[in-house]
């Protein structure tokens, strides 16, 4: 079931891209958003790809999760579970992470509920726009880039003299 999530101080400065709060990755709502934002993905690619050309209307979205939950061993799992986690119940302020970057970033696998954002998808839109100047897939883009990072690799070794394994 997802549920419109109040900010915690109260106040209404949540970010405009923030949809809603889901338990579960399989949750309906998130899924008819989903489809959604791929149907509205799709006819923009379709028309941008008829026209032959990028209007300022034009976007592309993405739909992102943010995990949330515990971010740390000793308050992941209490009561009955307690002997099964490193530390103790009253853990100090800076103990063990789930992860390391956990106070960035939480990873799903840890996470007791998601906030989905709808964010607009630049780097779509911008392969979008070479495929249209220069008749590249998006596929094709990529194996460029590929490519063009081992002779970035090759050059580095060229010149330090290590060997860079590509």
């Amino acid at each position: 079931m997802s549920y419109y999530r109040m900010p915690r101080n109260g106040e209404s400065c949540r970010t405009k891209s923030y949809k809603f709060t889901v338990s579960s990755k399989r949750d309906k709502s998130l899924i008819a958003l989903r489809k959604n934002i791929a149907s509205i993905n799709e006819s923009v690619r379709k028309r941008v790809r008829e026209y032959g050309k990028v209007s300022d209307y034009d976007m592309l979205y993405t739909v992102r999760l943010m995990g949330r939950g515990p971010r740390r061993w000793h308050t992941k799992f209490k009561g009955a579970m307690i002997k099964y986690f490193k530390g103790h119940y009253m853990a100090k302020p800076n103990a063990e992470l789930l992860h390391p970057n956990a106070d960035s970033n939480l990873q799903h696998r840890f996470a007791e509920e998601f906030d989905v954002y709808v964010h607009k998808d630049t780097d779509a839109l911008s392969s979008l726009c070479v495929e249209i100047d220069t008749g590249q897939t998006p596929g094709i883009q990529s194996k460029i880039r590929k490519l063009q990072q081992q002779i970035w690799q090759l050059k580095i070794s060229a010149r330090s003299g290590r060997k860079v394994y590509v």
